[in-house]
């Protein structure tokens, strides 16, 4: 893994990561800003209602953190590329995290395999 030589993982992504393990939707859910916005290529998702239906969702596609390949974080922006399996297949993602008091305000991301409809 990658990190900036004077960082750790931060403590809200670690959370993030502790969440989708455990399946802890509302846990996951207090992560983001009330004004979160999550850019995807198939559409933006805003505020928590939208963002709880979506990652209600992805629990539908049994997805499993495997390794963190690469992050770095500044005050306010953590980026990561990772290792996912997402229903069996093995993924690989990225995403950009931009924070405002202490939470997830916007939040950009996708898996390098390019646009797919997981549910489909």
């Amino acid at each position: 893994m990658s990190t900036d030589a004077e960082t750790t993982l931060h403590p809200l992504f670690a959370e993030m990561v502790r969440c989708t393990a455990e399946r802890d939707l509302d846990g996951l859910l207090k992560l983001y800003h009330p004004e979160a916005e999550w850019v995807r290529f198939t559409g933006t998702v805003r505020g928590h209602d939208e963002i709880r239906e979506l990652l209600s969702r992805y629990w539908e596609l049994d997805l499993q953190h495997v390794e963190m390949n690469e992050f770095i974080q500044t005050d306010d922006t953590v980026m990561m590329r990772g290792t996912m399996k997402v229903r069996g297949e093995t993924v690989v993602t990225f995403g950009v995290y931009v924070l405002r008091d202490g939470l997830i305000w916007r939040q950009c991301g996708a898996d390098e395999g390019g646009t797919r409809d997981w549910w489909a």
